[in-house]
């Protein structure tokens, strides 16, 4: 039997959809007015709002790295909040990313209304995105 918390299902929804790249189910589970904050000093960090720029920043990394995997690793869950703990290794030229991360989603209304991205490394995320 699943007792799966509904929170936990939509952060599950939300990453099986950026795993297959599919914005249609994606944008099913995310606010319109989604808020995406990149942790960081880098080019890619800063806050993206709305589903167009935060889909467009997902959209990205699969262009601008020649490799980026993501392999989850938990989900945990309050009433209000959905940490998502996740691996990520990546390949962009000569640099070289391997890192753990955690997406800190904030939930309203069923929907994924905020997402906080931050890594266990910053710096090399930085700079492999430099």
């Amino acid at each position: 039997m699943n007792t799966e918390h509904p929170h936990a299902a939509i952060a599950r929804l939300a990453w099986e959809a950026v795993s297959v790249g599919d914005a249609g189910m994606l944008a099913e589970v995310c606010a319109e007015d989604l808020v995406w904050n990149a942790s960081g000093r880098g080019k890619r960090s800063g806050v993206y709002h709305g589903q167009d720029a935060v889909f467009g920043f997902l959209a990205a990394i699969g262009d601008l790295a020649e490799r980026f995997d993501s392999t989850l690793e938990d989900i945990l869950v309050g009433s209000k909040y959905v940490s998502v703990l996740f691996h990520v290794s990546g390949l962009r030229g000569e640099r070289k990313l391997d890192t753990d991360y955690i997406l800190i989603f904030r939930i309203e209304e069923s929907r994924i209304a905020e997402i906080w991205a931050v890594p266990r490394d910053q710096y090399a995320v930085d700079e492999f995105w430099s």
